[in-house]
């Protein structure tokens, strides 16, 4: 990696603990130490990209999204379909070494030898029965949110320029002479939205919790692509009745089958809840397949300058249909999101 104080490219033995051997400074991001790959000098150009040089202000999620690894749609569900796709092999080699073992004479090495192998895959399907429930994942971004927090600020004294902390937790956030409410559970996304005027701009009151919502405004729903974010615009609506409730959120639809967009495989939903999403009528039966695999895409997934304009012709729209019915109708129809695809992210 290349040093970011001095630029000498350094090898692995030449840094250790993240300090340069030729200047003797201390950074904050060694490549081997972090999942991302990262190192300051490629945050650096990542957060230019992201930020339009310095044009935006982003959230520490939104930072470091694109440098997740990308999750494959192909994995499987089930744990014992994945343990037989790694030990078919030795079931095969084993069960032909029992099969010559037993024909021919002096064989029994291959025969034993065999036998072995064939307990090594019943063994492993055993355990993929037993053990192979799915754990609870964590967030993605945790790990990185810990060395951005600790070794970025420890280094450098703050996070990087550009970057904002989350929105506080129950907060609500009303500029003067707002007419909409906007509600977004991410509170990364609420951050940025706030960071960079949209509220001043377009009169909009952000908060990320559904009874901190101010009343009598029309809402505007911010939400993911998974299952919990769409449940969120539907109870939002059975929550305020006679209310404008506008979804503009990232539907499944937009991103499920769309080459590029970074869906993550996170905790099923229960078949009870995905019941649920189907009586609401808002979701096709491809999206509920989808979703109840535990797949998801997320708000900080979607590049910075795409979202804040999309949600800035969302809410001026809705801020500015407050006259007849049918003006409401055609905000009440506005789309939000699709995905642009690699070379538009």
């Amino acid at each position: 990696m290349i040093c970011p104080f001095c630029e000498k490219n350094l090898l692995y033995r030449e840094r250790p603990n993240r300090t340069c051997s030729g200047c003797k400074r201390r950074f904050a991001l060694d490549p081997k130490g972090n999942s991302m790959r990262l190192s300051d000098l490629r945050l650096r150009r990542l957060l230019a990209k992201l930020t339009d040089d310095g044009r935006l202000k982003i959230s520490v999620d939104q930072l470091g999204a694109p440098a997740l690894p990308r999750a494959t749609s192909d994995t499987s569900d089930s744990p014992v379909v994945e343990a037989l796709g790694c030990l078919w092999v030795p079931l095969l080699v084993g069960v032909v070494m029992v099969v010559v073992g037993l024909s021919a004479e002096d064989m029994g090495g291959f025969t034993i030898f065999g036998s072995v192998l064939v307990l090594i895959f019943a063994i492993g399907m055993l355990s993929a029965l037993i053990f192979g429930k799915r754990k609870p994942t964590t967030h993605p971004l945790s790990g990185f949110r810990g060395v951005l927090m600790s070794n970025w600020k420890e280094v450098y004294g703050s996070l990087p320029p550009g970057v904002v902390e989350d929105f506080p937790y129950r907060r609500l956030y009303v500029p003067e002479g707002a007419r909409v409410a906007l509600l977004c559970p991410d509170r990364a996304i609420a951050a940025f939205l706030v960071a960079n005027g949209l509220p001043e701009r377009y009169g909009v009151a952000v908060t990320t919790e559904l009874d901190r919502l101010p009343e009598e405004m029309p809402v505007v729903v911010l939400h993911d692509a998974s299952a919990p974010g769409c449940r969120l615009a539907i109870r939002t609506r059975e929550a305020l009745p006679g209310r404008t409730v506008i979804d503009a959120g990232l539907p499944p639809r937009a991103v499920m089958q769309t080459p590029g967009a970074p869906a993550r495989r996170g905790d099923k939903p229960t078949s009870d809840f995905i019941k649920w999403l189907g009586e609401s009528g808002t979701l096709t039966k491809a999206e509920l397949n989808w979703l109840a695999r535990g797949w998801t895409v997320s708000l900080v997934a979607v590049r910075p300058a795409k979202l804040l304009a999309a949600v800035s012709r969302t809410v001026e729209r809705v801020g500015a249909a407050t006259g007849p019915d049918p003006e409401r109708r055609k905000a009440e129809s506005v789309g939000f999101l699709t995905w642009p695809g690699e070379d538009g992210r």
